[in-house]
């Protein structure tokens, strides 16, 4: 990922959500510019308008489907991100994060 690419932990009490893309041809390369390229539109729209950040990323290359999670203010901010990053999600759908106890 390029650096002050927008990526970390979710953050508690803002709404979580589930993105989707269906992409054939995925490899390391296409992945990281995928990941550089919402990170960034992430980090534009919440200087300049809703607070958006992604989570993380997995892909599964075996069923051409990427799958982001993101937190933001609004469905539509994640929406918007998507869109200004040049990838179009497929799918949103609102998340629930689930909080596991942390080993002692």
């Amino acid at each position: 990922m390029r650096d002050g690419a927008s990526v970390g932990p979710v953050n508690a009490g803002v709404p979580c959500y589930l993105v989707e893309w269906y992409h054939s041809g995925l490899t390391g390369d296409v992945l990281g510019d995928i990941a550089s390229r919402l990170g960034e539109s992430a980090e534009e729209l919440s200087h300049n308008q809703s607070q958006v950040h992604l989570v993380t990323m997995v892909a599964v290359p075996a069923d051409e489907v990427v799958f982001g999670v993101f937190t933001a203010v609004s469905k539509s901010a994640v929406t918007r991100t998507c869109d200004r990053a040049g990838i179009p999600a497929q799918r949103v759908t609102t998340a629930t994060e689930v909080e596991f106890p942390r080993a002692s």
